[in-house]
């Protein structure tokens, strides 16, 4: 196919890294790429050495088989695909007849792969994913030696052109799934694609306003035991997470570490984990309407203490505990967007002495700043769900507070049938809860043996539901 040379260098008159070489090998070539995205090495060693041997080439296909040192070289379909590749870094090399070659030059600038800061483990592997979708996927294919990897490519964003790649296993992955996956980003139509997050609004079929619907994760290993699962993962160059689908609730519940530890031990974290959400949640709901309403529930003891530290308190229950509940959320916010040297220690300052001034002076109860502590702290047992809890606690909060303990039954059933509505890609979001599936409850809350783990989950659509034979 012919790519107009003149109009590529219409597009890019007047920029200064355009880089234009003249070269004679027999018939007149041009080689043209951008300076700020080549490696000026591999430029060297793929393109203009091997040229300058050349002399008697008679057209471009002589030249295309002398590129030999060079793995990366190909014949661009369309001007666009050669566009596409000169902004990506290749070097395109033109004949008068406006015949095309390009050469991959790329530079590899970027992070080194090292252990990702939000998924720290004991034991298991440290790699983590960096910004480049090539390293992104060698990592999962050193994980996945098999043919049965496949890959589909796509460029998204008018202005960003950002390589997108959508990875599967097949035989395990269920094949409607990925064409839906595919449609859905094939049809993404906006400037610019700066990370995965972006196409995960718009791989979220339902519209979730809470919730997230969409995978994602820095460990190949986590990827690949997804894929394994029949999920299929989706790579983002720019972007050091990768998201994979289906997803369902109770994967928050699960650490890149699980795997690796005992079951038993593993049974008992997720357990801990589970009821400090709940607890997270719940807990300064009922308090307040323990206090206000059903006081007669609480232990005579403890109700005496409350009674002590809140009587001279000028806020009503209520309002005391949404009070220290946006105070810690002032805080936790603030922390996250000071310097890493400073941020621990006056976070911590902060909430001590902010809670004992608040308390010395009248103005909060300790009760109250104890239970808003201790449900902070267990909303971070599931921190990319951090601010959603958080918005669920004082929403539920307000509404035990004006109607009792029957506000906040009726506010945890909304939420339960609002999660269970919810099903993308076939896969419901609370399974194996709700629908009860027994199989998958193997890999759950508790786990098993992974041994003992015979069959795939049956809430993700797959080909194989045998992970053996």
């Amino acid at each position: 196919m012919k790519v107009d040379f003149s109009k590529l260098q219409t597009l890019y008159r007047g920029q200064d890294d355009f880089r234009l070489r003249e070269i004679d090998c027999g018939i007149e070539l041009k080689a043209v790429c951008l300076d700020t995205m080549i490696d000026d090495a591999k430029v060297s060693a793929f393109v203009l050495q091997p040229l300058a041997y050349v002399n008697n080439a008679k057209n471009l296909n002589d030249v295309y088989k002398k590129l030999a040192a060079g793995t990366g070289v190909r014949k661009p379909p369309n001007f666009f695909s050669a566009v596409e590749d000169f902004v990506n870094g290749y070097t395109l090399i033109f004949d008068a007849e406006n015949n095309c070659i390009s050469v991959d030059t790329r530079t590899a600038v970027g992070r080194s792969v090292a252990e990702p800061p939000t998924s720290m483990v004991m034991r298991g592997p440290r790699e983590g994913f960096v910004e480049d979708i090539k390293v992104n996927l060698t990592l999962i294919r050193k994980r996945l030696k098999t043919p049965n990897l496949k890959t589909v490519n796509i460029t998204v964003g008018k202005y960003t052109n950002t390589a997108v790649t959508v990875c599967y296993i097949d035989g395990i992955a269920d094949k409607r799934v990925v064409e839906d996956a595919v449609q859905r980003l094939e049809s993404v139509k906006v400037d610019g694609v700066l990370d995965s997050s972006y196409l995960a609004r718009y791989l979220d079929v339902s519209k979730t306003v809470m919730f997230r619907r969409v995978g994602s994760t820095e460990k190949p290993d986590i990827v690949v035991g997804k894929m394994l699962e029949g999920r299929l993962a989706i790579i983002v160059d720019g972007s050091p997470m990768v998201l994979t689908l289906p997803y369902l609730f109770v994967e928050d519940m699960q650490s890149p570490g699980d795997y690796y530890e005992n079951s038993t031990m593993t049974t008992l974290s997720r357990s801990l984990r589970f009821v400090s959400v709940i607890a997270s949640v719940l807990l300064p709901a009922l308090y307040v309407c323990l206090q206000v309403y059903n006081y007669q529930i609480i232990p005579l003891r403890f109700l005496i203490t409350v009674l002590n530290a809140s009587e001279a308190i000028p806020f009503s229950p209520l309002s005391e505990m949404i009070l220290v509940l946006i105070v810690f959320d002032i805080l936790r916010e603030a922390n996250l967007r000071m310097p890493s040297a400073v941020g621990i220690s006056l976070s911590l300052v902060g909430a001590i002495v902010l809670g004992d001034a608040a308390v010395q002076a009248g103005l909060l109860g300790a009760p109250a700043v104890m239970i808003g502590a201790l449900s902070g702290i267990g909303l971070f047992t599931l921190p990319d769900n951090t601010l959603i809890l958080s918005l669920l606690r004082l929403l539920v909060t307000f509404i035990g507070g004006i109607m009792g303990l029957l506000g906040v039954i009726v506010s945890t059933l909304a939420i339960i049938v609002y999660l269970a509505s919810m099903q993308d890609y076939k896969t419901p979001f609370l399974a194996p809860f709700a629908p009860d599936i027994p199989q998958d409850r193997q890999d759950a809350v508790a786990q098993i043996p992974v041994p003992d783990m015979a069959n795939r989950p049956k809430s993700i659509p797959n080909n194989n539901g045998k992970r053996r034979g």
